[in-house]
């Protein structure tokens, strides 16, 4: 199997960074540039335009355009990007939820009261 470096890595790469480009720049066109890459690359890979790197224009970016419509279908974003805090969250290890050990309070800090 033969690999073209500009039309099986190009591509890739030039989705990956438009992707990276906007959700930086502009956030809110983010998701409609997803839509134009794999447009673009169906279409035009339909018609024989830009031979395989159009082609794999649509192909890299179809995940990213899977990922909108779900959003979109969901009702809005994902809870996971609008969270960005949330894989930094601790979370108690499953045994010790298990045995029902909790810590709601710090010995230390027991007497101070807010006031």
């Amino acid at each position: 199997m033969r690999m073209n470096l500009v039309e099986d890595l190009g591509s890739p790469a030039v989705v990956t960074l438009v992707d990276q480009i906007t959700l930086e720049a502009a956030p809110e066109y983010n998701e409609w540039a997803a839509y134009g890459l794999t447009a673009i690359g169906y279409i035009g890979g339909w018609l024989g335009f830009g031979g395989g790197f159009v082609k794999n224009l649509g192909v890299a970016s179809l995940p990213l355009t899977v990922r909108h419509i779900r959003e979109r279908m969901a009702g809005g974003t994902s809870r996971r990007a609008m969270s960005p805090a949330r894989p930094m969250t601790y979370r108690v290890p499953a045994a010790s939820r298990a045995r029902g050990i909790h810590q709601t309070t710090v010995p230390e800090f027991e007497d101070i009261r807010v006031s």
